[in-house]
């Protein structure tokens, strides 16, 4: 996938990729929508206010629904520029801000299933495919940074 600014903010999809991205948007949705209070994705999405556990549990009855929904909002919004058949999305108005949310929220999601720290190298064997998740985590790091770029 590449980022291109001109005439207007663009994601160009290679062979593949939107397939990739839309299954990747329906794990995070699984995830998102998590009631298991002991997942380490909902608690990394959606951590807690205060250290001690009754104000916690109040902040997180009032604003987790609400997070939460406007989370699959996003990620509904960034599904249909998918689906259009096209391998170009358009990014218009506020787009590029939504999906720099989706691809945060997708890459502190993986990189929470997959043990991602501040000293993890990187290195993905592109001949392992058990590895699939180390590379899309690598591959979603670069079309944040990208987009990141084209909308500074």
């Amino acid at each position: 996938m590449k980022v291109v600014k001109r005439g207007g903010l663009k994601l160009r999809l290679d062979a593949g990729e939107a397939p990739i991205l839309l299954s990747l948007l329906e794990e995070l949705r699984v995830m998102v929508a998590s009631d298991d209070a002991d997942d380490p994705v909902r608690q990394r999405l959606y951590p807690a206010a205060y250290a001690e556990d009754g104000p916690a549990d109040e902040f997180r009855e009032l604003t987790e629904t609400g997070l939460r929904d406007e989370r699959v909002e996003r990620i509904e919004l960034c599904e249909a520029e998918l689906t259009t058949g096209s391998d170009v999305v358009e990014l218009a108005d506020d787009a590029g801000d939504r999906w720099l949310r989706v691809l945060n929220d997708l890459r502190l999601a993986l990189g929470t299933r997959i043990g991602v720290t501040d000293d993890w190298d990187h290195h993905v064997d592109p001949d392992d495919p058990t590895q699939f998740p180390q590379a899309a985590y690598v591959w979603l790091t670069g079309v944040q940074d990208a987009l990141v770029r084209a909308l500074m």
